[in-house]
């Protein structure tokens, strides 16, 4: 399988459409439970989620069907949930993935984990990063956006956005 192209986002640097177009094609063409396993990933992907929190979203949509769902946050110390909303291309595999529901949180992760570096050379958290970087490039604000994505504290994504666009001018400048 072949590397998303880079774009200049800050984490590992992979970009949003493309991540998102190749995690369609390999899900289109994979049979579970690897399929299922990219299937988590998307859901993490469209959702700038964590990893544990799309795994807990997945299983519950298994279990439910429902299409939109709020889920505890992960690193929060008071709970707070969150909109997940489970992607429509997606929605015709529930039933090639329904065994996946009994595998404990921890197991999925780390089959997720394993099948995107294997198929497709990334890391959970990228995702995450590149979901970000799309949402600040369309103009979100960034107050919005780290509403969305639940982030603590502001000024640690402002500080994020801060480093790596000051690096993406300075190679712009050679």
């Amino acid at each position: 399988m072949c590397r998303v192209a880079t774009t200049g986002s800050w984490d590992k640097g992979i970009d949003y459409l493309a991540t998102y177009e190749l995690l369609l094609r390999n899900i289109k063409k994979l049979h579970p439970p690897s399929k299922c396993y990219l299937i988590v990933a998307l859901i993490q992907l469209r959702n700038g989620a964590r990893i544990s929190e799309a795994v807990r979203s997945f299983k519950r949509w298994l279990l439910t069907g429902s299409q939109e769902l709020h889920i505890d946050v992960s690193k929060k110390k008071k709970p707070e949930a969150r909109l997940i909303i489970i992607p429509s291309e997606i929605m015709e595999y529930r039933s090639e993935c329904l065994e996946l529901s009994t595998l404990g949180d921890r197991e999925l992760r780390d089959r997720v984990r394993w099948a995107l570096r294997y198929y497709l050379r990334l890391n959970t958290h990228s995702l995450r990063y590149a979901y970000i970087t799309y949402l600040l490039r369309e103009g979100v604000n960034p107050a919005i956006v780290s509403k969305v994505i639940r982030h603590s504290r502001i000024d640690t994504l402002i500080r994020y956005i801060q480093v790596k666009e000051s690096e993406r001018v300075l190679r712009e400048i050679y």
